[in-house]
């Protein structure tokens, strides 16, 4: 999304919160663990607000407004915008069972939430729409809305450390993606997930290691990963690591990665 997308889409979630009018029946659900999520669509089913309560995040408390996007089948996405990028707060979907819902918040795991009917009856809609009236007056949405590039390179970061982790642990040795934040400008930070291009090389690896026995044996002669954007896809050796060049639109990397770990 381009940075006049998101500041139009801000602009239109700010206009139409002055006229927002809501449904008389919210939902509330329950994420475990003291967590819930309400949910107060407006009348015309187009937006809602959205709060989560009892949880450690920056998140708590507040209430954002959020687009209704429907994606068919009767399955919708609650879109915010949150550090200066589209962001799925909500995700409604259709299972064997039935429907189901599905709350991310930044640098968590998400959680599977299950209605509360009788919270859901004793919650007050313009008692939400108050406090989410008193918190814009404060600029809360505004803030978390803003791109903070500190922020999102300290949020990949830590998405990589875990990936560098999980495959270390499958293959049996240390492994490390270094990235130059530097070399990454700030429409690359919005639009793209920077760990799922540069974490797919050690995520590759860990495939292997836990199908090859020899390949484990060669993995531990990998210890880094530097990963950089450029203009074509690359992977070369380098010293006791690996060289890769990602490009955003590049098809198959996985196997492309795959591929030359298997013939190096």
């Amino acid at each position: 999304m381009t940075r006049l997308s998101l500041l139009l889409a801000a602009s239109l979630l700010t206009l139409n919160a002055h006229a927002l009018e809501l449904a008389k029946y919210p939902q509330v659900f329950n994420a475990g663990k003291g967590i819930s999520v309400t949910v107060a669509p407006s009348s015309d089913g187009k937006q809602a607000l959205i709060q989560v309560n009892g949880i450690n995040h920056p998140l708590d408390d507040v209430v954002l407004l959020s687009n209704i996007n429907e994606r068919g089948n009767d399955e919708l996405d609650y879109t915010t915008t949150l550090n200066g990028s589209a962001y799925n707060l909500l995700l409604k979907r259709q299972g064997w069972g039935g429907e189901n819902y599905q709350m991310y918040l930044p640098s968590t795991d998400g959680f599977a939430l299950s209605f509360d009917e009788a919270k859901s009856k004793a919650a007050k809609p313009d008692t939400l729409l108050a406090l989410y009236e008193q918190q814009m007056k404060k600029g809360i949405q505004d803030k978390l809305s803003r791109f903070d590039r500190e922020q999102r390179v300290a949020d990949f970061s830590a998405r990589l450390q875990q990936i560098d982790q999980d495959a270390s642990k499958v293959c049996g040795s240390e492994m490390t993606t270094q990235v130059d934040w530097s070399a990454i400008d700030d429409d690359k930070l919005k639009r793209l997930s920077v760990p799922s291009f540069c974490g797919e090389v050690v995520s590759q690896m860990a495939n292997l290691c836990e199908s090859s026995a020899d390949f484990k044996a060669q993995a531990k002669q990998l210890k880094t990963v530097q990963c950089s954007f450029a203009a074509q896809l690359k992977l070369r050796e380098s010293n006791d690591g690996l060289l890769f060049t990602t490009h955003e639109e590049a098809p198959n990397q996985g196997d492309f990665i795959n591929a030359f770990l298997r013939n190096r």
